[in-house]
């Protein structure tokens, strides 16, 4: 019940914001916008997210290998796009995690530890877009330094990972006394994989550092990826401005509160580049450019998925 209140609530959430939307402008602006993008710009971007799915996976791989999990490459990446399916066609964009936890369980190890090193994978990124975002706020002329989100979601986040940081030290990697049968023991035993497999990685400093690298690398094709697009639609603002924007754009469509981010997505491309000037439609157009090129890639992984 629970469930399916909160999905109903996300699906509200995601009417609302399009109704808003669309009272603001209608589709066929939007459409024309996108029809004003140079194709021949478009298919560096394009190719750019295959550059991403493997930029993922090795860093997957990186975090895999330290735990003497030992998967292929492109096996990853395989499971990487199976998950953008289900990331793309489910109403949450934890459909994807499972999907790639599911798979690398089968690799004798538990589905705790391999979730938990896909959290870690996560981690990496969002410590990334963070950075990246606090970077571009740096310089003077940004349009964004007095913008109270922006600060907000960084500085949150900063404090997460600090606090999640800190858990795991302070565990020291011992386990949770269990004295207690039943629901709640079960919730401590998967407490303590979780924390055992995190604390692992204290001693794995060059696997954690070659992740970050890696997370940092992918961010900036993000970035660059999107910053391409924009200048197919004649969008021409400074470099820094998207090192700011697109960060800050994917911290929030982080959140579960619409359906895959619809609603959320547009109009936070409409709220940011607002402050650049760039217009509605054009906002909207380069969302959703960027968003169909991803569901080329999704629509494949199912592909490969149902052919298994």
């Amino acid at each position: 019940m629970r469930k399916r209140i909160l999905f109903a609530s996300r699906i509200v959430v995601s009417l609302i914001l399009l109704i808003y939307l669309f009272s603001k402008i209608d589709i066929v602006s939007i459409l024309t916008a996108m029809k004003s993008a140079k194709l021949h710009m478009l298919i560096f971007p394009f190719f750019l997210i295959a550059v991403g799915f493997i930029i993922s996976a090795l860093r997957w791989q990186i975090l895999l290998n330290a735990q003497n999990i030992k998967i292929s490459l492109w096996k990853l990446v395989r499971y990487y796009l199976e998950g953008s399916f289900f990331n793309n066609f489910l109403p949450t964009t934890i459909g994807g995690d499972i999907v790639r936890t599911y798979e690398v369980s089968k690799s004798s190890v538990s589905i705790t530890q391999s979730f938990t090193i896909i959290i870690v994978e996560r981690l990496t990124g969002i410590f990334a877009l963070i950075v990246y975002a606090l970077l571009g706020l740096q310089f003077r002329d940004s349009q964004f330094g007095n913008i109270h989100l922006v600060w907000m979601v960084g500085v949150v986040f900063l404090v997460v990972l600090i606090i999640l940081a800190s858990a795991v030290m302070l565990q020291g990697g011992r386990m949770i006394e269990n004295t207690r049968a039943g629901l709640f023991s079960k919730v401590r035993g998967v407490i303590n994989k979780t924390f055992h497999t995190l604390y692992f990685f204290r001693d794995k400093k060059k696997a954690l550092f070659k992740a970050l690298f890696l997370a940092f690398i992918l961010q900036f094709n993000v970035i660059i990826f999107f910053y391409i697009i924009s200048y197919s639609l004649d969008i021409r603002p400074p470099f820094y401005y998207f090192l700011i924007i697109i960060p800050l754009i994917h911290v929030i469509l982080m959140f579960p509160v619409s359906i895959n981010g619809i609603g959320i997505r547009e109009n936070a491309f409409i709220f940011f580049l607002s402050k650049i000037g760039i217009c509605t439609a054009t906002s909207v157009a380069l969302s959703w450019l960027g968003f169909a090129m991803v569901l080329i890639y999704a629509v494949f992984g199912g592909i490969i998925y149902a052919c298994k």
